[in-house]
């Protein structure tokens, strides 16, 4: 198994990857990602996210997708954890380590001075795995949102 970034190739497993995750977390009625815009948005010069993804015996087992926070108070980007998924075949095989050991040196390499992410509720499968990296919940803010209408 090895972790490499996602090039435009990967796109159409990618978007599987993504729609594992919809799943899992329960939003896959809401899912609206497509190829087009996985194409679009993931490479190229105005990229919007950063992903990479874990092989494994030639398929794509797992992905993480990044994007920066490019300016905050301290002067230096944050980098957001927006997704990571590893498919449930190739849980316990390090795959979410590997992936996560990318993001953070990823984070380094633009200067973020940290990465940030949020774990669903109830989820202490994820809680125990970040902890075990030497992640924490950020007890000082906790996530609001504001629905739009269309």
């Amino acid at each position: 198994m090895h972790v490499r970034l996602a090039v435009p190739k990967d796109a159409d497993r990618l978007l599987e990857l993504m729609k594992g995750l919809a799943r899992y977390e329960n939003y896959i009625d809401q899912f609206a990602v497509t190829k087009e815009s996985i194409l679009e948005h993931g490479f190229g010069d105005g990229r919007l996210f950063t992903a990479f993804v874990a092989e494994h015996d030639n398929d794509l087992v797992g992905m993480a997708v990044t994007y920066p926070i490019h300016w905050t108070y301290t002067l230096r980007p944050k980098l957001v954890l927006k997704e990571l998924f590893v498919v449930e075949a190739a849980r316990s095989m390090g795959v979410g380590k590997a992936l996560m050991a990318s993001v953070t040196s990823h984070a380094r390499s633009i200067g973020a001075s940290e990465v940030i992410w949020t774990v669903m509720t109830g989820n202490a499968a994820a809680e125990k795995f970040y902890r075990g990296l030497g992640g924490s919940p950020d007890v000082k803010w906790n996530n609001w949102t504001l629905i739009l209408d269309e």
